[in-house]
């Protein structure tokens, strides 16, 4: 077994390096993967400073392989396994899941569109995030749009239709989002996720609605966690530009909001949980600057609810600037300033009111 595994890796580093997912397309196996790496130094209000190692500033570090082969008719078949890492420890990235960024499998034809069976992005996160100009780790559209974070489910049937004139959508169902057990039927946390996405040249639009359909929702809930985002970008040449809104209520669909409120489901804060929403707004721009690219970026997070002290819960925003030079097609060097109010990075909105700032700098190697 371990000499056939190590077989496939070797036939995979023989194929030539490309995008992701286009090489998902290619005949044959690939091994690909990302390793990033930097120095930071983070100070919360309150806290202090640390400074040290920052793993993904620029993009998250992980390996993966991906396949197809050619079948009758114009059909292919697809599949895709992806795991995270953290390079200043050699670490999983998740402990729990070897391949936690991406197990799955699929068909696709050109006329009938894209079906993958498995682990995998919502459809939600793969049109939203297509709108994020600046991707620095923890400051990223992810902080205040967190159906467009990464984050991934289980169980997961995706369909992604054929493209008609730029226009293409997608939907998609989990019978079991955080993977718990399948077979419980009723008592599986399932997720819905839709979105339709229009590309033609330098413009790009999207609008996507998820929901999360909970089998033990918090006490005092309002409803299921649901989110729209609506966003479009446009490449001028000179300046790309990016704007973008979300409404998200009771609860991050995504189960990947922090926990203040103890209620032990990463649907966000208590108060959200039980019927908050939150309006969030994006704007970013990249523009070539010298030999590399100036990337600014903005998110303001409005949210509804008040906190059980019965303060009102501040507006959060997040803001960046950073330069990306590439050394060569696949080497980049990076380096960014955050700041974030009222926000924290392990907390998002932080009753406290805490302010955060971070400068990094490091180097993302594509492989």
């Amino acid at each position: 077994m371990k000499i056939a595994f190590c077989a496939a890796l070797a036939a995979g580093c023989l194929v030539p390096p490309q995008g992701a997912m286009a090489a998902g397309d290619s005949p044959g196996l690939r091994l690909y993967g990302v390793v990033d790496a930097g120095v930071a130094v983070t100070r919360v209000s309150g806290v202090g400073s640390r400074g040290g190692l920052l793993d993904g500033g620029l993009t998250d570090s992980l390996w993966g392989l991906q396949g197809a082969e050619e079948l009758a008719g114009g059909w292919r078949a697809r599949f895709q396994l992806e795991s995270g890492f953290d390079p200043s420890s050699g670490k999983a990235a998740d402990d729990d899941s070897l391949f936690n960024y991406g197990a799955w499998v699929g068909l696709v034809h050109e006329r009938y569109g894209d079906l993958r069976l498995g682990r995998q992005d919502t459809v939600g996160k793969t049109y939203g995030s297509a709108l994020e100009i600046a991707s620095w780790k923890d400051m990223g559209m992810g902080a205040t749009f967190k159906a467009s974070d990464n984050y991934q489910f289980s169980n997961l049937v995706n369909y992604y239709s054929a493209d008609w004139n730029g226009f293409q959508a997608g939907i998609g169902y989990s019978f079991d989002a955080d993977a718990q057990d399948r077979f419980r039927a009723s008592r599986n946390n399932r997720a819905l996720s839709a979105g339709l996405k229009y590309e033609e040249g330098p413009l790009l639009a999207v609008a996507t609605w998820d929901q999360l359909r909970l089998a033990g929702p918090p006490a005092d809930s309002n409803g299921w966690p649901q989110a729209v985002q609506l966003g479009a970008s446009y490449d001028f040449e000179v300046i790309k530009l990016s704007l973008a809104w979300s409404r998200q209520r009771n609860g991050y669909v995504g189960l990947d909001g922090a926990d203040p409120g103890s209620l032990g489901l990463g649907l966000g804060p208590a108060p959200f949980a039980q019927g908050g929403a939150i309006n969030a707004w994006l704007v970013g721009a990249s523009v070539p600057v010298g030999p590399g690219t100036v990337l600014a970026q903005w998110s303001l997070a409005r949210p509804d609810w008040r906190w059980s002290d019965g303060m009102t819960a501040r507006n959060a925003q997040v803001a960046t600037l950073g330069y990306t030079y590439a050394l060569s097609s696949r080497t980049t060097l990076y380096a960014f300033a955050g700041y974030a109010s009222n926000y924290t990075l392990d907390k998002q909105f932080d009753p406290a009111n805490s302010h955060t700032t971070r400068i990094a700098t490091g180097v993302s190697h594509h492989f």
